[in-house]
């Protein structure tokens, strides 16, 4: 497939090239903000910064902002996207830890300060107003040194912003130290020697062809947790699951969102993070995909290993709420009858089944020992060993799809790690491998599109897994 290789540089006149066609790209802006004494200070045409520190004062953050206008061919889709910063100087650590977070409010570099992102207009938080991690790297301490970040995920979805604009933030994630250790000084915009500038390659290719995606008459989502692509796939901990990738569909390149848990969960049920942690108490009023679905006319249950009694929202050893995306909608978790009819325990599954009265829609938590989390992938394979043929022997499952998934990886590949996903349907082939990208959100988005349901968020950016399906 020809790709076409886009460079978004911080010289004055950043030259990219998209399908043959050279274009100039403004520059794009950067500052540092600093806390404490500080907190009002502008430091734009500085060095760009980053620092760890419990002193307000001497903590710094990076924040860039590159124009994405023109940057992305119509027809196309972003397949890879590199941020690459220079090492002016840097402290005693050999090496430091550094995140990529979005930046959710605009900023004007010449005027952002810890306090406020323009002269008019206010962080809401002040530190800038950081959305989700979306990676991290290693940053070396030797002057000149290259750090390398991949924010292909980050870029997708800024992507799709209006104006595009991939606005983001350099900070250090790394522990604490004393001194001048944490420090990394890294070249900016207005750096004398252009190599040396804040850089962002992009590369595009053609956006895939959707294919049809059959109307399911049930889909069933089993979340797993916290394993890699290689903790799993291939291991002789997981004989189960790997003799479901060998009769069913996998896909190779898909990744988890963002981390921790719960905001994976909603991103699978509702098309965006909605939070950055796994809070117990936070809420939404959003709509989600079983409101969708019951708009259509179709049924919907959640099955939560060791859930004490329906609608719980008391977290147990076994059961916790970060894994019940339910819990954290109010329209369910408000709705006490609603959700108890709903959201049940797991221990109703089995009965569901042999009655042939399983709901369109059915989610699977297994609980936190089941789910692989607190215990071996030996001990979640042995568990879905037990639960998954019975599923895909039920005739339920002649014309139905099971996407058995994982919330979340261990690395920050892709903003969530990359994470097996497998895809059990009659209508997939045996042993069929993706390798494209993809990761929750294009499966809300093959949900939708199944059963013609406007896509929620950020599935409306997503491809529907329609190459798993015949």
């Amino acid at each position: 497939m020809l790709k076409s290789i886009t460079r978004l540089t911080a010289a004055a006149l950043g030259v990219w090239s998209v399908a043959g066609l050279a274009a100039t790209l403004p520059p794009p802006a950067d500052t540092t903000i600093r806390g404490g004494t500080y907190a009002s200070t502008n430091f734009d045409a500085d060095l760009l910064v980053t620092r760890a520190s419990s002193d307000p004062t001497y903590v710094r953050k990076a924040l860039l902002d590159f124009d994405l206008a023109g940057a992305i061919p119509s027809g196309s889709v972003v397949q890879s996207a590199t941020l690459t910063m220079t090492v002016h100087w840097g402290g005693a650590a050999a090496s430091r830890a550094v995140g990529v977070f979005d930046v959710t409010t605009p900023f004007v570099a010449s005027e952002a300060t810890w306090d406020v992102a323009s002269a008019t207009r206010p962080w809401n938080t002040p530190g800038g107003d950081l959305g989700r991690e979306w990676t991290r790297s290693s940053v070396p301490n030797g002057a000149g040194a290259r750090a390398a970040f991949d924010v292909t995920a980050l870029v997708r979805a800024a992507a799709t912003s209006s104006p595009p604009h991939a606005r983001l933030a350099l900070v250090d994630v790394d522990t604490l130290t004393a001194a001048r250790d944490g420090y990394r000084d890294y070249f900016g915009s207005e750096a004398t020697d252009p190599a040396t500038r804040p850089s962002l390659a992009i590369a595009t290719g053609p956006a895939p062809t959707p294919t049809p995606v059959p109307s399911f008459s049930r889909v069933v989502i089993i979340m797993m947790e916290n394993k890699e692509f290689g903790d799993v796939i291939g291991s002789p901990a997981a004989p189960y699951i790997n003799s479901l990738a060998s009769q069913y569909g996998l896909a190779t390149a898909y990744t988890g969102v963002t981390h921790p848990s719960l905001p994976n969960y909603m991103a699978l049920t509702g098309g965006q993070t909605f939070f950055t942690t796994d809070c117990i108490t936070c809420r939404t009023p959003a709509r989600h995909v079983v409101d969708q679905l019951v708009d259509s006319g179709r049924t919907w249950k959640a099955y939560m290993d060791s859930m004490p009694t329906a609608c719980s929202t008391t977290d147990t050893s076994l059961y916790v709420q970060k894994h019940n995306p339910f819990a954290h909608y109010t329209d369910v978790v408000g709705n006490t009858t609603r959700c108890v009819h709903h959201v049940v325990p797991f221990t109703q599954f089995s009965s569901d089944l042999a009655a042939g009265t399983l709901a369109n829609f059915v989610w699977i938590t297994p609980d936190m020992c089941h789910d692989m989390h607190n215990c071996s992938v030996s001990t979640g394979d042995t568990w879905l060993s037990q639960v998954v043929p019975s599923i895909l022997a039920s005739p339920a499952f002649n014309d139905a799809v099971l996407f058995l998934l994982w919330d979340e990886g261990t690395t920050t590949t892709g903003g969530g790690g990359r994470i097996p996903a497998l895809v059990v349907s009659p209508f997939t082939p045996p042993g069929l491998r993706v390798s494209r990208a993809m990761n929750h959100y294009d499966t809300l988005r093959t949900i939708e599109d199944a059963w013609k349901l406007p896509p929620l968020g950020n599935a409306a950016g997503a491809t529907a897994l329609g190459e798993f399906f015949r």
